[in-house]
């Protein structure tokens, strides 16, 4: 295998010395250089081609920033900060440098060989998806339309229809669906559909600043159905790097990349992902004919009205109808002084099934009554006009 080809960027030259040493006889690892300021790492970079380098916090009196630069400058460079202590913002800081993981001094050999190595396969992983996927996206002239899903309460189905929705918005207008799942600690929408992801949203944060309409598609997951899926964090402990202007960030680069943007949210208010609900067209809140799930929409209604959140985005979504339920669509409307959008039938066996088996229920089963209440429902949030151009 090609050595990977590492660099030194510190300020105490005995530190550096020991890196010297902790590398020396590592076979796969050639340690290159060990030098002071960010003028002799370039240098040594672009003559060189480092695959890494470990950066000091103390150089040049800001290791972060030297790390930015480099970054900026060589994006498929893998860099490493080395840190006196972990401190509350120091992973924060480390990310947004372009740095892909931190090591605290005193520095062990074997964390050292580690994180080089880690780093260096995540970049050659990255730099290969990039290369395969070399996405040609179709600029439009307007911003597309986004759907973002949501409920205060779990049960109530909001994966199942934001997987379903976006796909029967696929299937029915022929354009660009790309489908988000924001519930950073449980989502379960790549599970959902049988997909394994390859990224995450942590991984666009981690490259938030070159993000543009082709680089974001190449992080998305495609989906036999036509859509294309962007996942949530397979660990939960990344979800603290990921803040509202990242979310705002990437929900609006999608927003001009395809024609619908659906959102899977979770299941409660949270300010990292507030921007969802700025940029929907429409909020499609979630219920069930349940008194509990009726209350909580209602306490949720209340909550965006306080927010002066607006009225005419909002649009409630019945789910789990039954002809035997006690609570009717009017009474649910009563109860919300709010009109439902749409009843999705209760179709519970051939819904866990869909489920289990990862094949969207609109797709498994295009000729059942819950698949039509998918395309009504699709006809009511797209425009007329564009369904008939399509026709």
């Amino acid at each position: 295998m090609d050595k990977i080809k590492v660099l030194v960027l510190d300020t105490v030259g005995e530190e550096r010395n020991k890196m010297a040493q902790m590398l020396l006889n590592v076979e796969y690892i050639a340690l290159i250089g060990e030098v002071e300021s960010s003028t002799e790492a370039a240098e040594l970079i672009e003559n060189n081609s480092i695959d890494v380098v470990l950066v000091g916090s103390e150089v040049e009196d800001d290791g972060y920033a030297v790390s930015e630069k480099l970054y900026s400058e060589y994006p498929e460079l893998a860099i490493v900060i080395m840190e006196e202590k972990l401190q509350e913002e120091t992973m924060h800081k480390a990310i947004f440098s372009g740095a892909k993981d931190v090591l605290i001094r005193p520095i062990v050999p074997a964390k050292l060989i580690d994180s080089i190595y880690k780093a260096n396969q995540h970049m050659k992983t990255k730099v290969l998806v990039h290369k395969e996927s070399a996405p040609k996206t179709r600029r439009r002239a307007a911003v597309g339309q986004v759907y973002t899903v949501f409920s205060t309460k779990g049960g109530v189905g909001r994966t199942f229809i934001a997987i379903n929705l976006a796909v029967a918005l696929a299937k029915t207008t022929g354009k660009r669906v790309v489908l988000v799942d924001l519930d950073l600690d449980f989502g379960n929408a790549a599970l959902a559909l049988n997909i394994v992801p390859k990224f995450t949203i942590a991984d666009i944060v981690d490259d938030i600043r070159n993000i543009d309409q082709d680089f974001i598609e190449s992080y998305l997951i495609p989906h036999e159905s036509g859509i294309k899926v962007l996942p949530a964090n397979a660990q939960p402990m990344m979800n603290e790097f990921i803040n509202a202007g990242d979310i705002d960030v990437i929900l609006k680069t999608l927003q001009n990349a395809f024609d619908y943007v659906v959102i899977d949210m979770p299941g409660g208010f949270s300010e990292t992902v507030n921007p969802a609900f700025a940029v929907a067209d429409k909020l499609l809140i979630v219920t069930t004919p349940e008194v509990a799930s009726v209350r909580n929409v209602k306490a949720a209604l209340i909550t965006l009205g306080e927010l002066n959140y607006p009225k005419s985005k909002i649009k409630v979504i019945l789910n789990k109808v039954a002809k035997g339920d006690r609570i009717k669509l009017k009474d649910v409307e009563t109860t919300l002084n709010q009109d439902v959008m749409a009843a999705l039938r209760a179709d519970y066996k051939e819904v866990i099934s869909s489920l289990n088996l990862g094949i969207p229920f609109v797709i498994k089963n295009s000729s059942r009554p819950l698949t039509k209440d998918f395309v009504t429902l699709v006809k009511k949030l797209v425009d007329n006009a564009e369904l008939k151009r399509r026709k």
